[in-house]
């Protein structure tokens, strides 16, 4: 059973149920992924259950019921706009073909992307990042990226408490798209996620998807000595570790071992010029903010780059 509230108390009763939680021990309260609580059901875009609305009431010691306005069965509205029929549609494959464009888009989501399947058949893409260092590369390329593949903008959310950013859209055609081109939904550690075979298969495809990796989860700094940037890449996830191998060792790329420390991300890097300067020049970057490091102050490259 879902409660629908008046509007705007759901978000006042999530946040009264909070005032003594943080968000990840509110939702382990709740048994529901701490996003999905902060920015799904918090703004409303979907209805509490019944269990959730009892944990919240008892957290936050109040009673909500006079502001209840429908308690709703979990397939209210099936019948409302052909909603039954398109639920018993077999979902649809949007894309027929693989690409360098969805290659890539494999890669973001790989790094800071998450593909979910909430209560409710809802389905939707997340894409996160940090509002100040990444709002251009978001907004301005993975957005466009995504509507060249889709047809469709992704939505924009800001997060006024923090520094977090992320493009949202929900659609059961593009998740099972995405999941027939092998990207699982859930959780990518849970899941140990990989870059996919046939990625793998195509150099193309390979470079597109490193690209989308190291622009997301990836990171341009010098080392202690060292008076150039390496390209580092960080990740937790064992399967995706050695897929990245895989292909760096495809493409001819040498790769440091990879540094594993408790409560850090492992992380690897390339260090070498001459397969720094290829990797620009073969890969590169589509987030500028890891470009411009290795601008000079006047703008020009890096020597070592020419």
């Amino acid at each position: 059973m879902r409660i629908k509230l008046k509007k705007g108390f759901q978000k006042k009763l999530i946040l009264s149920a909070k005032a003594n939680n943080t968000w990840a021990q509110l939702s382990k309260r709740l048994n529901i992924s701490k996003d999905y609580l902060k920015i799904d059901i918090s703004n409303e875009r979907v209805l509490l259950s019944k269990e959730a609305y009892t944990k919240l009431c008892s957290l936050a010691n109040i009673n909500y019921g006079r502001y209840i306005l429908e308690k709703l069965e979990d397939n209210w509205g099936m019948s409302k706009g052909g909603r039954k029929a398109a639920e018993n549609q077999k979902p649809r494959l949007l894309l027929e073909k693989p690409s360098i464009e969805l290659a890539e888009l494999v890669g973001i989501i790989l790094g800071d992307g998450n593909l979910w399947v909430k209560d409710g058949g809802y389905h939707y893409i997340r894409i996160s990042g940090d509002k100040f260092k990444d709002k251009d590369y978001l907004i301005d390329y993975v957005n466009p990226l995504f509507e060249s593949l889709f047809g469709k903008k992704m939505q924009i959310r800001l997060n006024p408490k923090d520094n977090g950013m992320s493009l949202a859209k929900g659609s059961r055609d593009i998740i099972f798209t995405l999941n027939h081109f092998g990207l699982h939904s859930g959780d990518k550690k849970k899941n140990n996620v990989a870059i996919p075979d046939w990625i793998l298969a195509s150099k193309d495809y390979t470079k597109a998807c490193i690209r989308g990796l190291i622009d997301t989860d990836g990171a341009v700094s010098p080392i202690t000595g060292r008076s150039y940037p390496y390209v580092w890449f960080s990740c937790n996830i064992e399967s995706l570790r050695k897929s990245f191998d895989k292909a760096m060792s495809l493409l001819g790329f040498k790769t440091s071992k990879w540094n594993i420390r408790k409560n850090h991300a492992a992380e690897c890097y390339i260090g070498n010029k001459p397969d720094i300067a290829r990797f620009l020049k073969e890969i590169g970057f589509s987030n500028l903010k890891h470009r411009k490091k290795f601008l000079c102050p006047d703008g020009a490259e890096a020597k070592f780059l020419n």
